[in-house]
């Protein structure tokens, strides 16, 4: 599953805490702690959790804001034996419910209202966990695990189906600063900031992890990104790496938001359109960074820039390539093996692809060559059920959907192609969802038509629905699954 495997017991904790003892660690909102007082802390909370009956390979959810308490009941969890479960405050109670079912979670932390509304007898509040934290508690030692020993969880962010558990083990953190390190160049004196949440696994594993793993400082910020949020981080806490999402990287562009002391960004979550990369060079001349990863990889295993053809590995990532049953037009699958690859799932999956096997793990996406070279790189060409047969013959939705965006700039923010259809290659049609920029709905529209007027007819969406915004998870992914719905209901506004 990865190239090497670490031999001697770990403990995830104590890796994430070798930083420089007067160190800043940490920033929040709050104020800051050292690497000494950070451990101090987590040692302090793997004795509350030791108190409260979690015992070795327990589970535990975690839905706190992001923030230095979040991290302290996380490492503490880990440092006692226990494992944490990272999910959104944001969860809805349905949902919460379920993924405590799956994950068969001992204890819950959570914030104050979403603790009570669960009406849970194994929740516990935000406010009553720090209360607890206060009193005296005896010393805890770091629990030693097998480097395959599960140290936490993380549920992928259900685009594709219901959420699946994903199991990661103690080793995972051991490499996690790699592409910092060796791409980045990221040090000991660098300040890491994500704007993304600390329960996604791209600012987990490459902003939080990383950075603790060098003895950097992160900055973690509890309220929910927006442009105005970040800029205030920004000029506060002067962040040197920065690591955000496709979708706030358009808005920042669009806000004229400064990035004085960033030297590297990195994009990740989603596929990066082309006219936000270079959008963002030209605003800021700082290098773009976009790399592609998941959340059973924990890092990220491919990264480019604009200077770069194609998606090349990470550092210790090894890439093997499995063509595609039925010759999808020259794309196919990718195995990563890395030692950030999880164990497995919680659950049996059947709605999608991505597999774990002897070659490490295969996500549900298609990739095509770049190019030659050693290493071989690699262009996203977006999911299996992205790239589909439209009366006879294969489309890239994801590169249409580009395209199209490139022809339509200054009428549209963004656009989105989703198909839809049978298991019948010739009932299959696209169908075209655009965010208007600042002109007229009935502008924006005529632009739409007479730019599709250069398509040849298979390519042609089949119904145009101009939106507000699209539906997205709360790790900024499209939900794909949300627009198709609504094209099932019947709900577009047009049908060509």
């Amino acid at each position: 599953m990865c190239p090497s495997r670490e031999s001697a017991r770990m403990n995830a904790a104590l890796l994430l805490l070798g930083g420089a003892p007067d160190a800043t660690a940490l920033i929040d909102a709050a104020g800051k702690v050292t690497y000494a007082e950070l451990k101090r802390r987590v040692e302090r909370a793997a004795a509350e959790w030791k108190r409260q009956g979690i015992g070795p390979g327990e589970r535990c959810v975690i839905g706190l804001n992001d923030g230095i308490d979040w991290v302290v009941a996380f490492l503490g969890l880990i440092w006692m034996g226990g494992v944490p479960i990272a999910v959104s405050p944001r969860t809805e109670a349905a949902l919460l419910k379920d993924l405590i079912t799956d994950s068969g979670a001992k204890s819950l932390l959570l914030e104050d209202a979403t603790a009570v509304a669960l009406a849970d007898s194994r929740a516990q509040g935000r406010l009553a966990w720090l209360l607890r934290l206060k009193m005296p508690a005896t010393t805890v030692a770091a629990q030693q695990a097998e480097a395959e020993s599960p140290a936490f969880w993380l549920y992928s962010s259900g685009t594709t189906g219901n959420p699946k558990g994903i199991i990661h083990p103690h080793r995972v953190v051991a490499h996690a600063h790699a592409f910092a390190r060796e791409v980045l160049g990221a040090t000991a004196e660098d300040i890491f900031y994500s704007t993304s949440k600390m329960f996604f696994a791209y600012p987990l594993g490459n902003a939080l992890f990383a950075g603790l793993r060098l003895g950097a400082c992160v900055v973690l910020d509890e309220e929910w990104p927006n442009p105005q949020r970040v800029a205030q981080n920004i000029e506060k806490h002067r962040p040197t790496l920065f690591f955000s999402v496709p979708t706030l990287y358009r808005r920042l562009l669009e806000a004229g938001v400064a990035f004085p002391a960033v030297r590297c960004a990195v994009s990740a979550g989603e596929a990066c359109p082309p006219d936000v990369a270079e959008g963002w060079r030209r605003a800021t001349g700082i290098q773009l960074f976009n790399g592609y990863g998941t959340t059973e990889t924990l890092s990220l295993m491919l990264y480019c820039t604009t200077d770069l053809p194609g998606l090349k590995p990470t550092p210790l990532t090894i890439v093997r390539t499995e063509s595609d049953e039925g010759s999808r037009d020259g794309a196919c699958r990718l195995w990563f093996s890395h030692p950030g690859v999880a164990l497995g799932y919680s659950r049996v999956i059947t709605h999608d692809s991505a597999r774990f096997g002897p070659n490490g793990f295969s996500p549900g996406d298609l990739f095509r060559s770049a190019g030659g070279g050693q290493p071989p790189t690699w262009k996203f060409a977006g999911r299996s059920d992205q790239l589909v047969k439209v009366f006879g013959r294969w489309v890239d939705t994801l590169a249409l959907e580009h395209d199209i965006g490139q022809r339509l700039q200054g009428h549209v923010r963004e656009v989105c192609i989703v198909p839809q259809g049978g298991e019948q290659e010739d009932v299959t049609a696209l169908h075209l969802f655009a965010i208007p920029g600042a002109e007229q709905h009935i502008e924006v529209r005529c632009a739409i038509e007479a730019a599709l007027t250069e398509y040849p007819a298979y390519l042609k969406p089949r119904s145009i629905q101009l939106v507000s915004d699209f539906p997205r998870t709360e790790t900024g992914k499209l939900r794909r699954g949300e627009l198709i719905r609504l094209i099932r209901a019947g709900t577009s506004q047009a049908t060509r």
